[in-house]
């Protein structure tokens, strides 16, 4: 092979692999669970009530989990049988603003898909403006919640679309 394209060869090779590299999703941070596109940490040494657990969230670039589908659904309910957990884990999902008008919070919208506990949400005492998952004859389904009270919580972050060259 002449010099010209030895060099040539390398610079595609080189090419290659930075593309390659480039192409595949970032990793979840220690401690954070990979699913589709997105990551997700489980919070259950340091139970919080619904706003803290927003803002702690929020300091790790995250949110509570917002649960679009189905699938992301059954992935939380199982991930949460599986490790027998129990009790409540905030999520997300809010009517403060406006009672009876369930929103994403992140986003400000309304869920697209819900997966309400028969009979809920029921508001109990008016008081009830925070969603989550609850475990136990429950079952992980959603459920409304007080605010205030303390609960585990699951942050989400989507995976990031940096570009990670190695060389």
């Amino acid at each position: 092979m002449s010099s010209d394209n030895e060099h040539h060869f390398l610079y595609i090779l080189l090419l290659s692999a930075v593309t390659v590299v480039a192409s595949q999703p970032s990793s979840c941070p220690h401690g954070w669970i990979l699913r589709g596109s997105s990551c997700y940490l489980f919070i259950t040494s340091t139970p919080e009530d619904w706003m803290t657990a927003t803002s702690y969230c929020d300091i790790l670039h995250a949110k509570l989990v917002e649960i679009e589908t189905v699938a992301e659904d059954e992935f939380l309910r199982l991930h949460l049988l599986d490790k027998k957990l129990t009790g409540g884990f905030w999520i997300g999902l809010s009517d403060i603003a406006v009672e009876g008008e369930w929103i994403w919070t992140s986003t400000q919208e309304s869920p697209t898909y819900s997966d309400w506990f028969p009979g809920q949400p029921d508001n109990i005492k008016h008081l009830q403006d925070c969603g989550q998952l609850l475990g136990g004859t429950y079952g992980f389904h959603w459920d409304d919640e007080i605010c205030t009270r303390t609960k585990n919580f699951i942050c989400e972050k989507e995976l990031n679309g940096d570009v990670s060259i190695i060389g």
